[in-house]
């Protein structure tokens, strides 16, 4: 899913009526640069995807995941074979995070009630979650943030592709980089990153 749509650019833009191929051309790849910039700047992302994550355990009852909607089936190697043999019923665990005052939040810990994270052993990662990951919705302030980079990307006289405004001594100029709306409505969503 995208985290705009070609309608809310043009509603933004100010325009009405019929568009041409290559007005909603240049929008679309616009939409997709803001999707891909967007993604780097918060280090998420915001769709929705089934899929299967492992990990290896830091804490012996806290896991820490990224961006957890539900799981599925939670399972552990306990016996350091490299086959995820134990599975971990839904009463043996609770999902949490951090943001608790903010609704649609995904999850950002496992926490088990009654055991341990098997951690000890040759193999790192020893945990399975399957389950959906991501934003079970785009949050509003992440549409914004898409429509408005999207909008000021697509009026570029050379598209800004990917956000880039120009070439310089020092490398990229960044449309968003300079864009203080745009930093603000996705600074909440960032991930803090380690230097």
């Amino acid at each position: 899913m995208a985290y705009c749509t070609t309608d809310e650019v043009l509603q933004r833009m100010g325009h009405s009526g019929a568009t041409s191929v290559d007005l909603n051309a240049k929008i679309s790849d616009a939409i997709t640069a803001a999707q891909v910039a967007i993604d780097g700047d918060t280090g998420r992302s915001f769709e929705a995807t089934t899929r299967t994550i492992t990990f290896g355990a830091e804490y012996d009852f806290e896991l820490e995941v990224p961006d957890l909607i539900s799981v599925t089936t939670l399972k552990v190697d306990d016996d350091d074979d490299g086959v995820f043999e134990t599975t971990i019923a839904a009463s043996g665990y609770e999902l949490d995070m951090y943001h608790q005052a903010q609704a649609g939040w995904p999850y950002e810990l496992v926490r088990l009630f009654d055991r341990s994270w098997p951690s000890a052993g040759k193999r790192r990662r020893r945990i399975e979650i399957v389950g959906s990951w991501g934003w079970s919705a785009v949050p509003a302030p992440i549409n914004q943030a898409a429509t408005l980079l999207a909008l000021r990307t697509a009026q570029r006289p050379s598209a800004a592709l990917f956000g880039v405004q120009s070439f310089g001594d020092v490398g990229a100029s960044y449309v968003r980089k300079d864009d203080p709306d745009y930093m603000h409505l996705i600074s909440q969503y960032m991930k803090p990153r380690i230097a």
